[in-house]
């Protein structure tokens, strides 16, 4: 079960993505457990990897991030 503090942290981490440019509409999941944040998920793009990574990593509470988030391969246009 988690903390008050964990949820809020996990929270703000989800907020914080969701009001990002690069990160907004992502498939990104958030866990947290004694200052380490899991991230799980999809992105479209490398920048958009590097992105969620630093933002979750400036949020007040988190002491590490581990990224699982992989880059999905898109199909170019011909």
């Amino acid at each position: 079960m988690k903390t008050v503090r964990e949820e809020a942290i996990i929270q703000l981490v989800q907020q914080r993505l969701n009001q990002n440019k690069l990160t907004s509409g992502e498939t990104i999941y958030v866990t947290f457990q004694n200052g380490d944040v899991l991230l799980v998920g999809w992105c479209d793009y490398e920048e958009q990897k590097i992105a969620a990574e630093r933002i979750v990593s400036g949020t007040y509470g988190v002491v590490r991030v581990v990224s699982q988030l992989k880059i999905r391969r898109l199909k170019q246009s011909i």
